[in-house]
């Protein structure tokens, strides 16, 4: 008789198009059609502006509160949506000013709204800044980095457009990967090894190609602008009690204005990558702890704070699209990012996760008593697969390294046209060339540091007068403090140990088991 298999999930199913994957198949909307929405779109169109000015807070409390309900299209509630999570996160982190803890009802009480419409969370996500901001520099081009531009930004930075866009290019690039592996898990049931063989190979190549999309951030994002100028707008409100938020951030109109404590934006929050490590087996378990063999699926909970969206009713219906984990523990960064996903696409990962065959299979013919040339070859085009997810975390971890761990330890510098820079003797001896290793030093920058004379500054520079005078935190733009080795990712991690980690789980669903660190990683 023969077994009984749940039935593959269908892309379009879940809002997922075989052309353009995880990315809306028709552009993103530049301007809500409703006029009723005009407040919005014209403090949206001087954003830039009025943060510069540092009156985006006065505009923002002068908004009237409109209902998000009549957001009636899909794309409508993303164009609401993208336009209220950088209203939201420039008015909480401010330009050079104290972190805001609560956030007006003008902005809060729609956000949660369409937020909940869209099954995702009110704080600035991935969705929102890479999948829901991009347009076409010509109409029957392609979405790749040669005719993508981003619709907003919030430092009004090409470095902050290109960062999206990179990102955006690699949600065009790995789309042609769903279909293949579905079809895969097909090719599984039906024993097909040849045809698999071909599917898998199919796969690694476009995996190859995300490697390649991601190399080009460092053509156009300079690090420096990144970390100083882009980086803290994307921070959301959990673990960051030393960027000002020690409770969050009120939602004010929204749950008794209770305070919510929500990760920001995060490559975690990638259904296609998240798609990849389902595919092929990987394991994520909470920073610091990879036991063997554990694998036992355990359900994740929900961010901190009050959660509105139907995904977490107790209910039997909603029960079935809850993320399971691939971990032993409920503290799961990476397993807890897919709450911040689009409901749908969550959803759709809940299927695969279900149905994933691939290692499974692989494994079991690896295990076989007399080894084929075929299933050999099956062998080595799964586990060149894996090798490629793992040489992309490899990347993003030297990208994490130049563009944030460097830039804290650096402090910020001027090149020119900036505030004149005074030396001063350092307060400690031990902050004397603290700061910059000499393999990174520019003739045409200035990289001393200052140390402030303000409590709780050390390491402040004289680029931002205003906190050596008022102690004012700047969020992430920060530099390092002595003796502190945490830097924080956005989403509120411990950034670097917990990129290592998954970056060795994803190397140990290798069916021959290799090195993390081989000649061809070194040179790639």
């Amino acid at each position: 008789m023969a077994a009984i298999h749940k039935a593959l999930p269908i892309l379009e199913d879940y809002d997922i198009s075989p052309v353009t994957g995880f990315l809306p198949q028709d552009e993103p909307l530049k301007i809500l059609p409703d006029p009723y929405f005009a407040p919005w779109e014209e403090t949206f169109c001087h954003f830039n502006g009025l943060l510069l000015a540092s009156r985006l807070r006065q505009r923002v409390n002068e908004l009237p509160l409109l209902d998000a309900a009549l957001l009636v299209t899909k794309a409508e509630q993303r164009r609401g949506y993208l336009i209220l999570c950088m209203l939201s996160h420039a008015y909480v982190w401010g330009k050079h000013e104290l972190a805001a803890e609560s956030l007006p009802a003008a902005l809060a009480v729609p956000w949660q709204k369409v937020a909940d419409m869209l099954e995702i969370q009110p704080v600035l996500t991935h969705a929102a800044v890479v999948m829901w901001n991009w347009q076409l520099l010509y109409k029957d081009g392609p979405r790749d980095l040669n005719n993508l531009d981003t619709l907003a930004t919030l430092s009004g930075s090409s470095d902050e457009s290109w960062f999206y866009l990179v990102t955006t290019a690699i949600e065009a690039t790995g789309a042609p990967a769903l279909s293949k592996i579905l079809r895969a898990l097909r090719l599984v049931r039906d024993n097909d090894v040849t045809e698999l063989i071909q599917e898998l190979e199919g796969i690694r190549g476009i995996i190859e190609e995300l490697v390649a999309v991601l190399r080009r951030m460092f053509e156009k994002c300079d690090p420096y602008v990144f970390y100083w100028k882009v980086r803290p707008y994307l921070a959301g409100w959990e673990n960051m009690a030393e960027a000002g938020l020690p409770n969050g951030v009120r939602y004010e109109g929204v749950d008794n204005g209770e305070y919510k404590k929500l990760a920001g934006g995060s490559a975690a929050q990638s259904s296609l990558i998240h798609t990849l490590d389902i595919a092929f087996g990987v394991e994520h378990h909470p920073t610091g702890f990879r036991p063997k063999g554990a694998s036992t699926p355990a359900n994740s909970k929900p961010p901190n704070g009050p959660v509105h969206n139907s995904y977490n009713d107790a209910s039997d219906v909603t029960a079935k699209a809850t993320p399971k984990t691939g971990g032993s523990s409920s503290n799961n960064f990476i397993q807890k990012m897919r709450f911040y996903m689009p409901g749908p696409h969550r959803s759709f990962l809940t299927h695969l996760t279900e149905v994933a065959n691939i290692r499974q299979f692989v494994s079991a013919k690896a295990a076989e008593t007399v080894r084929s040339e075929q299933i050999t070859k099956l062998i080595t085009v799964f586990d060149e697969c894996v090798h490629q997810i793992k040489l992309f975390r490899d990347v993003h971890i030297q990208m994490v390294t130049l563009y944030i761990v460097m830039q804290a330890n650096r402090g910020p510098s001027i090149s020119h046209g900036g505030f004149v820079h005074q030396p001063t003797k350092p307060a400690h001896p031990s902050d004397e060339n603290h700061d910059v290793a000499d393999d990174m030093r520019s003739a045409s920058l200035s990289t001393s540091p200052t140390a402030s004379n303000t409590a709780g500054s050390k390491g402040s520079s004289i680029l931002y007068p205003q906190k050596a005078i008022f102690a004012t935190p700047t969020g992430l733009a920060k530099k390092q403090e002595e003796g502190n080795e945490v830097v924080r990712g956005t989403g509120g991690t411990d950034l670097i140990p917990f990129l290592r980690q998954s970056r060795d789980e994803t190397n140990d669903s290798k069916i021959i088991p290799t090195p993390v660190w081989t000649k061809k990683t070194v040179s790639a």
